[in-house]
C-alpha cells in the first residue's frame, strides 16, 4: 500500500517562533516530515511553498514552488495549489492525504484509519479525526474544535460510534484512491463553492482542509468517531504540535465564543457524555435545513445580542 501526503507551507516570517515550545514554522515542519517518514507504509511527501528558505530540504521530501502575490498568500491560496499535483497524481498512489505542516499524524492514527475505513467504506459516513493540544497547567489533552461532548450515537456492524455533529475540522483529510478519484470529479475539488453560508462559515485555508466531508456537501451524511471500551478510539486523536491556540484565548472567551479557534476547552478522556445523556442518532429531516437557513437570514440579531450584552 502506498500513500502521498502533500502539505502547503505558508512562511511568511522564518524567525518568528510560535507555541509552547518556541520553534519556528520551518523546525514544527522538520519535526512532522520526520514523523511522517517513520509511518509504516510506502509513502511521498511533497511540501508546497512560496520561496526558497527550505530549498535544504529537497533530500528529504519533494519541494513544489509556487508563484504567489503576497496578498494571496495571507488569504491562505496556497492550500489549493497543491490539488493540480495530487490530481495528476492519481494513478500513483493508494492513498491521498492533505495535511497541515504541524498536524502529527502517526502510526497509531494510520491503523485507526485503516481499521475503520475497512468497516465503513460501503457507508455513507466519514470516518473522524479529532486534533488534540496539551494544557501545559494540568498535562491534560484538550480537543480543539469541540464545543461539547458527543452525545449522539450509533450502531453500525456491531460497532458503536459517536456523531461529530459540530464541525468535521480537523486540519487534515485522507481518502483511498477510490473515493479520491470520485472527489476530484466533483464541484468541491476546485475552488468554486462559498466557504459561508447557513452552514459554514470558513475561510480559504479551512476549506481546503475540509476535504469532502464538510456538512454542506454531498458525499458523506456524516462524520463519526468509534467508541471503545466507554472512551472515544485513542486513534482518532491528533497532536497540533505548535500548541499555540490553547492559551491564546481566555477561559470566558473559550465557552463564549464557538468559532472553532476559541474552543480547546473539553478534555479528550472526558469527551463523552454520560449514558443517560446520550441519544440514537436520527437523519435530520428536510425541514430542519429550512430552519437553519432562516436563522442564517437573521443572524444580525444575535450580534445585536452580543453587542448589548457586553
Amino acid at each position: 500500500m502506498s500513500l502521498v501526503v502533500h502539505i502547503p507551507f505558508y512562511n511568511p516570517n522564518p524567525k518568528k517562533k510560535e507555541g509552547f515550545k518556541n520553534l519556528t514554522r520551518e523546525e514544527y515542519l522538520i519535526e512532522n516530515i520526520n514523523n511522517i517518514k517513520s509511518l509504516n507504509i510506502k509513502k511521498d511527501i511533497f511540501i508546497h511553498t512560496h520561496n526558497d528558505f527550505i530549498d535544504h530540504l529537497s533530500n528529504k521530501v519533494n519541494i513544489v514552488k509556487h508563484n504567489l502575490c503576497k496578498e494571496d498568500l495571507d488569504k491562505g491560496y496556497l492550500t489549493w495549489l497543491t490539488r493540480p499535483v495530487m490530481e495528476k497524481q492519481k494513478n500513483n498512489y493508494e492513498l491521498f492525504m492533505y495535511l497541515e505542516h504541524d498536524i502529527k499524524f502517526t502510526n497509531k492514527n494510520l491503523d485507526y484509519w485503516r481499521k475503520y475505513n475497512n468497516i465503513l467504506k460501503d457507508s455513507k459516513f466519514n470516518l473522524g479525526f479529532l486534533i488534540y493540544e496539551k494544557n501545559q497547567n494540568d498535562q491534560k489533552n484538550y480537543s480543539i474544535h469541540v464545543q461539547k461532548k458527543f452525545f449522539k450515537y450509533l450502531t453500525y456492524k456491531n460497532n458503536k460510534f459517536f456523531v461529530n455533529h459540530y464541525e468535521p475540522y480537523c486540519c487534515m483529510w485522507i481518502y483511498d484512491s477510490k473515493n479520491f478519484r470520485k472527489f476530484i470529479k466533483t464541484k468541491w475539488w476546485n475552488f468554486n463553492w462559498k466557504g459561508k453560508n447557513y452552514l459554514a462559515h470558513h475561510g480559504v485555508t479551512e476549506m481546503s482542509a475540509f476535504g469532502w466531508h464538510h456538512k454542506i456537501m454531498d458525499r458523506f451524511e456524516a462524520t463519526i468517531l468509534p467508541e471503545v471500551s466507554g472512551l472515544l478510539d485513542e486513534g482518532c486523536f491528533i497532536e497540533h504540535i505548535t500548541n499555540n491556540y490553547f492559551n491564546k484565548f481566555s477561559d470566558k472567551e473559550k465557552f463564549d465564543n464557538f468559532d472553532i479557534r476559541g474552543v480547546c476547552k473539553v478534555d479528550i478522556n472526558n469527551i463523552i457524555e454520560d449514558k443517560k445523556f446520550q441519544k440514537k442518532y436520527k437523519k435530520k429531516f428536510f425541514l430542519y435545513d429550512i430552519i437553519l437557513k432562516i436563522l442564517w437570514q437573521f443572524r444580525f440579531l444575535k450580534k445585536i445580542k452580543r453587542f448589548f450584552n457586553k
